[in-house]
């Protein structure tokens, strides 16, 4: 067997086979007569059949065999077992020539991880949005939350909408040219509150200040700029049925504590309890933002080579996705081979960043320890309920997967953590980070017009 392995690029590999025919008769006679001491040949006793009548019949499908059983032992002793080659993903046979009796020539193309540094960070600014709740924020929460509870009351006679009040309406499409009103086009009972974000603003400013009973004509626009659908608009008379108002709840200890679910039960306890959890969910958006950033400018500062090996691996994870979002199976219909060229950029990218964030594990030693998983579930335990951090670690072990789950999110936090405290933050307020990523954006698309 003779190998030779050939550079296509810094991430990419070819390894040449040749096998002379006199070295491969020995094992191909031997799969042969394996064959012909089980096969049944008509008028041929089993095990009887001549050797060349077999050759004949199953040839081909034995030097296949052969074939491939060679290409995977010159794979092992020429790349694998020297470990001179980080190979990632499958390698692919780009040329495969063998007959019975003829030599093997072969061809396989393997893919390795880049070799590459990270860039020094300590000089690389990024954003970080920094927000602290508001007195006004936590009130407009808990009217909200009195929203949600509100009772719907009739509004008085000849009293007017408002803009937080709900209307109950007939929309009855219009001819545009006659005026008159077009058969099976009428919606009838729809119903609405003034200040849901969804509602058309035509609509909105056309029914403030009206009254139960009135009608007024309005023009809302029609069309979808996502399907290339024309924008155009459609004549609407709308009467108004019903007219409601919310009918606030009072912020009384019953109330408290139902909306708290028991854990507060008056007024300085809720504004607390809502502005930890909206102070929360700022600081999760601000993570997610930052990690967001810090992907980014990595893969920006570092435009590795990807092996198509790599590619095709994170294709096929994509795939998978699809087909277990479709109990197990893909869709009926689904073109796999234009899915996977709609999303090679993407895939090509993920493989990317799964590099750079390998290299910022090894570069800084970075591990999840025993005492990590342990903290995880002394964090997620909760001893009111009577569930403790052991009955939660042995829930996530008896569940294949799980535990793997808890390491590789422990691994992800720990890797922007440390990242994070190597770039210089610019911490920015709401508005100055809505800025800031406004001028980026019209930046990108000045540098890559359409």
């Amino acid at each position: 067997m003779q190998t030779e392995i050939k550079e296509i690029s810094s991430v990419e590999y070819e390894l040449r086979l040749h096998v002379p025919a006199e070295e491969l008769q020995p094992e191909l006679d031997r799969l042969l007569r394996q064959i012909r001491a089980h096969v049944q040949l008509k008028g041929f006793r089993p095990g009887k059949a001549p050797l060349s009548l077999v050759k004949k019949l199953y040839g081909d499908e034995v030097a296949l065999e052969l074939a491939e059983r060679k290409i995977r032992e010159a794979l092992e002793q020429a790349v694998l077992e020297p470990g001179t080659y980080r190979v990632i993903g499958r390698p692919r046979v780009l040329r495969l020539d063998y007959k019975p009796d003829a030599d093997l020539h072969a061809v396989l193309r393997f893919g390795v991880r880049p070799e590459f540094e990270l860039k020094p960070l300590d000089q690389e600014t990024i954003p970080h949005l920094v927000h602290q709740v508001t007195d006004e924020e936590v009130e407009e929460a808990i009217k909200r939350l009195q929203k949600e509870e509100a009772e719907l009351v009739d509004l008085p006679a000849d009293t007017p909408l408002g803009a937080e009040d709900y209307a109950v309406v007939d929309l009855q499409r219009l001819d545009e040219a006659t005026g008159a009103p077009i058969i099976g086009e009428k919606e009838e009972g729809v119903s609405f509150f003034l200040d849901d974000p969804r509602l058309r603003e035509e609509l909105r400013q056309a029914l403030l200040g009206k009254k139960a009973g009135e009608t007024v004509r309005v023009d809302l626009p029609h069309g979808d700029e996502e399907t290339g659908e024309p924008a155009h608009a459609h004549r609407y008379e709308v009467r108004v049925r019903e007219t409601k108002r919310r009918e606030l709840p009072a912020l009384d200890a019953e109330f408290i504590q139902k909306i708290s679910h028991g854990q507060v039960s008056d007024e300085a306890g809720l504004r607390e309890l809502v502005r930890k959890e909206l102070q929360a969910r700022w600081d999760q958006e601000s993570r997610e933002l930052l990690e967001q950033e810090i992907m980014h400018r990595l893969l920006t500062l570092h435009p590795i080579p990807v092996p198509e090996s790599a590619v095709e691996m994170v294709l096929d994870e994509f795939v998978e996705d699809v087909r277990q979002r479709n109990n197990g199976r893909l869709p009926e219909g689904f073109d796999e081979t234009a899915f996977r060229h709609a999303n090679r950029a993407l895939a090509e990218q993920q493989a990317r960043w799964t590099f750079i964030f390998d290299k910022v594990v090894e570069t800084f030693g970075i591990e999840v320890t025993e005492a990590d998983i342990q903290a995880f579930f002394e964090k997620q335990a909760d001893p009111e309920s009577g569930l403790s951090a052991e009955q939660l670690r042995q829930f996530y072990e008896s569940v294949p997967g799980l535990i793997d789950q808890v390491r590789s999110r422990l691994l992800h936090q720990k890797v922007f953590d440390t990242l994070a405290e190597r770039f210089k933050l610019e911490d920015l307020d709401r508005e100055a980070y809505i800025e800031r990523l406004k001028a980026q954006r019209e930046s990108a698309e000045a540098r890559n017009p359409e």
